[in-house]
């Protein structure tokens, strides 16, 4: 149980456990293991934590022939998880225990009744303190006890072992031996069901004649040393021994953990002829201790024989899978092997322990100061910052190249290393850096032409390759273009600049594209022309032998017939000695005559005069009215008239383009009205009735007449009937009478008023 930085209450959880590989199958191996954690006073579950399965590792054996020959085969197997407690769940002063149990421990123990029905099972347990303590964080570590070596126990061999356990917190650890908790599972319940709080779990049962203090016996029996947990014993008895170390915390003198870890070791005969201890050479040199830098590499040899095996030990653990006769040391430790019988079972011996002191280096680093990418072209200097008076030796990628200084300046991609020696210091220093310098991309700009003509364009192209980027400019000026072709359509320098995906540029030489001249080119006007103009029209370019285009062009000549009615685009193309197309345009105007429009009809009273008023679509260049008389102009197209009768008129127009259109009109004159001014309805014969002459010619009339006090006695729309003197059937008084006559005919509406007398 192991505190994870400094966040209060986040802890590594591991357990351990180690299988038989003769005994276990698949079924005893929990794919997952879950804890247990109670309060110890009054006890009461807090809380449960899974752990998973993460790591499986074979245990490795001293002297693997005996090994193998007690049949000795053993996987590790670690459980673990990082968790995060709720501090404040464990503030009880007589702190918590965690636990696990499971059945069933192997059969093959010797010192422990195992031949019960139920099976010998087994607890983990670890006690810790509250995690806050007056408020305040308690950070606290479990002992770590380190993983052991596959190690047994000669007979009458005097052996020992460290059982001893490190504490990150600097707390005191106190081991003894203790008897090997049962707990409450058993064959039939090989996991624990029941999670209620234990006050106490049940002890194992030792085998007849073995105890706590008869573990292994032997003379002395299986003792620990309570300050360091060094085991020792001189077995006299061959078997398989269960007990378990028990490891105390203390800090301030109070006990604050507890720890139990179970062991089993073998004890074996190993009564065979032991072998003289393998002697460890380094350089070819027996040694006891070496002082190594770690820029040169150290090998440590054996004697190589096929008859012997050897497990090569650093600071007392087997190294895993070092089991040659030679060792490559790159660490600093205390080194041994452990020299055996390769094919039977007999006693093992340990070499001189050698002692090697692996030296640091002189500090040196390489750096380069200026930022990839790195390209073809470029100097690139590296520099070593190694102390003063150091001496430099240069190599790229394993070849010794020239150069002695702090600094080497590099043009070629490899791998630089640089090894100084310094007065200063015990060792070589030794550094390495990888040079890339990348090739640089093509840029070489290429053109459909040298020159352009005027609204013509050319392609600009550079070499495209997948990933290139690239950036143009005309006279210095970045243009949007961003692919490997552009299209020009102005005269200048151009230039691209071409990115690689490594970031290396290259800049192609500048291109100049020149324009030729633009061509003069003259079209002659063409006046409009009428659609019935007989002859073709000769079409005016200059210069000569250009070629003219457009609706109703022949040659060099212009139908109008053949273009029709309407506006037409005409163009004159010349092609210069340089191929260069330039063009006029001019507009043929074909017209199918004027159209006229105007009033058809005019009415006037003798005497009148009256415009008359036309219009044209087109514009005009000659107009004639006949007849001319009673006209105040005959050549315009709106003159005024003013005949004495009625009189048609016909106006004769010329357009612009030659084609004559006519209008007629026709100017009607009528009499002026004589309004008598009395009449005498006396039933004589003469003037009986208000006869108004040339009525007639105004059909529309409206004829209205007033009494003195303004009633309507008459009216009368159109005069067929003139008024007799009468107003409702009688006569009328004789006396004055107003008048109204309204003639109603435009644009002769005229309303004339006066008095008349009735005389009887």
């Amino acid at each position: 149980m192991h505190a994870v930085g400094t966040t209060p209450g986040l802890f590594l959880l591991q357990l351990n456990q180690y299988w038989d590989q003769t005994k276990t199958s698949a079924g005893n191996r929990d794919a997952s293991v879950t804890l247990l954690i109670y309060r110890k006073q009054n006890p009461v579950l807090i809380e449960r934590i899974e752990l998973d399965l993460q790591e499986t590792l074979p245990l490795t054996f001293d002297n693997a022939a005996c090994a193998t020959l007690r049949k000795l085969e053993f996987t590790q197997a670690k459980y673990y998880t990082t968790y995060q407690f709720d501090t404040q769940k464990y503030t009880d002063p007589g702190g918590y225990y965690m636990v696990w149990e499971r059945c069933c421990r192997t059969d093959n123990l010797t010192n422990v009744n195992s031949s019960i029905a139920a099976g010998v099972g087994m607890v983990f347990y670890l006690e810790f303190p509250a995690m806050m303590k007056n408020g305040v964080s308690f950070k606290n570590s479990a002992p770590d006890f380190r993983l052991p070596n596959g190690s047994y126990i000669c007979i009458n061999k005097s052996f020992t072992f460290n059982a001893g356990a490190t504490d990150v917190d600097g707390d005191q650890l106190k081991y003894s031996l203790v008897t090997p908790l049962n707990g409450y599972t058993n064959r039939g319940v090989p996991n624990s069901i029941d999670q209620s709080p234990r006050a106490t779990y049940p002890l194992i049962s030792w085998a007849p004649g073995y105890s706590l203090s008869n573990i292994i016996p032997g003379n002395p029996a299986l003792r620990i040393d309570p300050a360091t947990g060094q085991l020792s014993v001189r077995a006299s008895q061959e078997g398989l021994y269960l007990f378990t170390v028990q490891c105390e915390e203390y800090r301030n003198g109070v006990l604050i953990g507890v720890v139990r870890r179970d062991f089993q070791l073998p004890v074996v005969d190993c009564s065979k002829n032991t072998p003289p201890p393998a002697v460890v050479l380094a350089d070819g040199k027996s040694t006891a201790e070496i002082n190594w830098c770690s820029t040169k590499p150290l090998v440590l040899s054996v004697e190589k024989n096929s008859v012997w095996a050897y497990q090569w030990q650093k600071d007392g653990i087997n190294i895993r899978g070092s089991v040659t006769d030679t060792l490559q040391v790159a660490e600093s430790g205390v080194y041994t092997v452990v020299k055996s019988q390769a094919k039977v079972c007999a006693n093992d011996t340990v070499s001189q322990a050698v002692k090697v002191a692996v030296s640091k280096t002189a500090a040196v680093k390489l750096s380069v100061g200026t930022p990839a990418p790195y390209c073809a072209g470029d100097t690139v200097t590296i520099q070593a910052d190694g102390q003063p008076g150091t001496q430099y030796q240069w190599r790229r990628d394993g070849q010794a190249i020239a150069g002695e200084q702090a600094t080497l300046r590099v043009y070629q991609s490899g791998t630089y290393r640089v090894l100084t020696k310094s007065s200063v210091a015990e060792c070589d220093g030794l550094d390495s850096l990888q040079v890339t310098i990348n090739n640089r991309p093509v840029a070489q700009l290429n053109a459909s032409a040298a020159k352009i003509c005027p609204d013509s364009s050319v392609q600009l192209t550079v070499v495209s390759a997948s990933g290139n980027s690239y950036t143009w400019q005309r006279d210095g000026a970045k243009l949007a273009d961003t692919q490997s072709q552009v299209t020009a359509s102005q005269a200048g320098t151009y230039q691209v600049t071409v990115t690689a995906p490594t970031g290396c540029t290259a800049v192609s030489n500048p291109y100049v594209l020149g324009q030729f001249d633009r061509p003069a080119v003259q079209f002659d006007s063409i006046a409009p022309v009428c659609i019935t103009y007989p002859a073709p029209i000769s079409l005016q370019g200059q210069p000569a032998g250009g070629i003219y285009a457009g609706a109703g062009v022949k040659a060099n000549t212009f139908e109008p017939a053949l273009a029709g009615v309407g506006r037409h685009e005409l163009t004159y193309t010349i092609t210069s000695s340089e191929g260069c197309r330039v063009s006029a345009d001019r507009w043929a105007v074909v017209s199918g005559g004027p159209v006229l429009s105007g009033q058809t009809t005019y009415g006037i009273v003798k005497g009148a005069t009256v415009q008359l008023v036309t219009q044209s679509d087109e514009p005009i260049s000659r107009y004639e009215w006949s007849p001319p008389a009673a006209l105040s102009q005959a050549d315009v197209a709106s003159p005024e008239a003013s005949p004495v009768e009625t009189t048609p008129y016909q106006l004769t127009a010329v357009g612009v383009s030659g084609c004559v259109a006519t209008f007629s009109v026709l100017v009607e004159v009528s009499e002026p009205l004589y309004i008598p001014s009395a009449f005498s309805p006396n039933a004589d014969g003469m003037n009986d009735s208000w006869v108004i002459p040339n009525i007639g010619s105004f059909p529309q009339a409206e004829v209205s007449i007033y009494s003195r006090w303004g009633e309507l006695i008459f009216y009368s729309r159109g005069y067929e009937r003139p008024w007799d003197g009468t107003y409702k059937q009688a006569t009328v008084q004789t006396g004055v009478y107003t008048y109204q006559i309204k003639t109603g005919n435009k644009p002769l509406n005229t309303t004339y008023r006066g008095q008349l007398s009735v005389i009887h």
